[in-house]
C-alpha cells in the first residue's frame, strides 16, 4: 500500500509558495485591471461595467481565499509542532 508522507517544513513551504504566487497574481490581475479601466475610456456599456464589477470581485474574493488557505496551513504547522511538543515532553514523565 503506498503511503503519503508530509513533513511539517514541506507544509511551511506550501504555504510560502502560495503566498508567492498570490503576490505574483495580485501584480497581474493589477495590470489587468488597469488595462480595463482604461478600456473603460473607450468602451461605455453595461456590459462592460457588470464585466469589470465581476472581475474586480473574482480577482479579490480568490486572493483573500488562498491566502486563508495559507494561513490554515501555517496554524497547522503551528498546531502539530505544538502537539508534538506536549507529546515528547508527556513521554519523558515515563522514565
Amino acid at each position: 500500500m503506498d503511503q503519503l508522507k508530509i513533513s511539517l517544513p514541506e507544509v511551511s513551504q506550501t504555504a510560502s509558495s502560495i503566498r508567492n504566487y498570490n503576490s505574483n497574481l495580485d501584480e497581474t490581475l493589477s495590470y489587468v485591471n488597469k488595462i480595463m479601466n482604461e478600456l473603460n475610456a473607450i468602451w461605455l456599456s453595461e456590459g462592460e461595467e457588470t464585466l469589470l464589477a465581476r472581475f474586480q470581485k473574482f480577482s479579490q474574493k480568490f486572493l483573500n481565499e488562498s491566502e486563508i488557505y495559507a494561513r490554515f496551513l501555517d496554524d497547522t504547522v503551528s498546531s502539530y509542532d505544538s502537539l508534538e511538543s506536549t507529546i515528547v515532553a508527556n513521554a519523558s514523565n515515563f522514565e
